[in-house]
């Protein structure tokens, strides 16, 4: 092993290809035959045969110090199926003309790699090229490392120099814009709360301990003599309303593969919800049907902030094979259930329908955004099991709970889906 290894760094160290190899393995049998028959001549023409990929590789060297390279990004979070546009800064310091080859390496969910030539470059030179690329799959994905390919006239030799480094392209679900009417008006004041401002007032306070620069006139006496610590009163900061999304991302509920699966569709789904609720002054916690938290935030803390950091965490949303936790869901939802709750599934059977229906209890408003997959499996015969190919068992049960339902397909128009909620209020 160690002596393949040896040959493999010789063979890279080199650069050769395959026709330089097969000139340097035929020139070298050449000049054998010559010396074993005693011809001169023939064991020139080898040695000269074999020469040429060997002073092919001494002249042929990467510009290590003469060559720096950077990348600049249109945008580093887009969503799917987006644009995006790549520009390579190449600074080169040569004292004649030269021509290089660049690659920058990307996965299959980036388009692939892309090579790009640059002519003509002499001097104290700066090139500018660039390209577009078109995003195919959500998820975090590293774009590079740029590397220069260095390739003799002759195509004997071929080394590769890596100039550039990394960079992350996060790839989220698209966001749809909806209707706001349908989770109701957020009026701020009213909902879930927290604990305000250190030394604040207020007619309903809570002690807390003692910092450096509270106010004196705030101090709690009798909760100090209950506690034996100085406690100081703080106040209860106004209650704010909160949505829930629950996101089903089961296996068994979704077909199709990649950013046109119906799993994808979901989590644009998701997404658009979670970015309606974050702009219209909800708190919002995301969580899948496996009782798994996805995002937890409020617009106090920034909307745009917010809204990225939630779709970053869809982006790299995976699917679950756990089925759905009956009691944990129910008591995890509940908890923070003080505004509207949302349900967004693939396929809804009736068993998954019973377990779902009593989610969500003390929600004022219940909404369930079903993704038909039929769509997904063709003009052929539907695979789905009987009770998953209307759903109809199962949404009559979440209506019999008080759920509001729609059903949003392939290709077809999730604002207008979203906006029939409204409409059924």
């Amino acid at each position: 092993m160690a002596a393949g290894t040896a040959a493999t760094s010789t063979a890279r160290r080199w650069g050769l290809t395959a026709r330089g190899w097969t000139f340097l393995a035929l020139g070298l049998a050449t000049a054998l035959v010559g010396m074993v028959r005693g011809l001169v001549p023939v064991v020139q023409f080898g040695v000269l045969i074999a020469a040429l990929p060997l002073v092919a590789a001494a002249l042929t060297r990467p510009p290590r110090r003469q060559v720096s390279v950077s990348r600049a990004l249109s945008a580093r979070e887009l969503p799917t199926g987006g644009q995006l546009r790549v520009i390579v800064a190449v600074r080169t310091r040569f004292g004649i003309g030269r021509s290089l080859l660049l690659e920058d390496l990307a996965p299959e969910a980036l388009g692939g790699p892309h090579r790009f030539a640059l002519s003509g470059l002499s001097g104290d030179a700066v090139g500018q090229p660039h390209y577009q690329l078109r995003t195919r799959a959500r998820g975090s994905h590293l774009l590079g490392p740029l590397r220069l390919h260095v390739v003799d006239r002759f195509g004997m030799v071929h080394r590769v120099q890596t100039v550039g480094g990394r960079d992350e392209v996060v790839v989220v679900p698209p966001v749809v814009a909806l209707a706001p009417l349908v989770l109701g008006g957020a009026a701020i004041g009213v909902g879930a709360g927290h604990v305000g401002a250190l030394g604040a007032a207020s007619d309903d306070v809570i002690p807390r301990t003692y910092h450096a620069g509270d106010e004196v006139r705030r101090i709690d006496w009798k909760a100090s003599a209950r506690t034996g610590e100085l406690m100081v009163r703080s106040e209860e900061s106004p209650w704010r309303p909160a949505v829930t999304v629950l996101v089903d991302v089961r296996e068994g509920v979704h077909a199709g593969d990649g950013p046109d699966s119906s799993l994808d569709l979901t989590l644009s789904v998701a997404a658009s919800v979670g970015a309606l609720a974050l702009a219209t002054g909800y708190d919002l916690a995301v969580r899948t049907t496996d009782d798994q938290p996805v995002f937890t935030g409020s617009p106090v803390a920034g909307i745009s902030e917010e809204r990225r950091a939630l779709l970053r965490a869809l982006a790299v949303l995976p699917a679950s094979t756990s089925p759905i936790p009956a009691t944990s869901l129910a008591h995890s939802a509940d908890v923070v259930s003080s505004g509207p709750m949302v349900l967004v599934t693939g396929d809804l059977s009736q068993t998954a329908a019973r377990i779902l229906a009593g989610v969500g209890g003390h929600s004022p408003t219940k909404v369930l955004v079903r993704v038909d997959t039929a769509g997904w499996h063709g003009a052929g015969p539907d695979p789905r099991p009987a009770g998953l190919r209307d759903g109809a068992a199962g949404l009559a049960l979440m209506a019999e709970a008080g759920w509001r339902a729609t059903s949003v397909g392939r290709g077809e128009d999730l604002a207008a889906a979203w906006s029939r909620l409204a409409v059924r209020r």
